[in-house]
């Protein structure tokens, strides 16, 4: 894979990962595609207007929404992200499930 350090990548998931580490390593991955990070601020948004306050034994106790993950890491998923050296890292650990363009 010969990426240059400083380029935008565009990252397809072509294959089914067959661990969820290789799982939890795309995710990262392509949570860092621009129209991803917004779509995670307005579901961070849509979480806070769920929290609920409640005292227990006389202590503030906070219940949030579960974390809802825009990006599943499954095949077909797809997105453009700048290649630094932690993602360039990423993507070799996980090459064999994913197809890398420049875009």
């Amino acid at each position: 894979m010969d990426i240059q350090i400083g380029t935008n990548v565009q990252v397809k998931v072509v294959k089914q990962p067959t661990n969820a580490a290789a799982t939890k390593t795309l995710c990262r991955i392509l949570a860092k595609d621009e129209t991803v990070k917004e779509e995670k601020k307005r579901l961070d948004k849509v979480a806070d207007k769920h929290l609920k306050f409640k005292t227990r034994g006389g202590r503030p106790w906070i219940q949030r929404m579960v974390k809802i993950h825009p990006v599943k890491g499954v095949m077909g998923d797809q997105g453009v992200v700048f290649a630094s050296a932690d993602v360039i890292n990423d993507l070799k650990s996980v090459a064999r499930f994913i197809e890398v363009t420049p875009a």
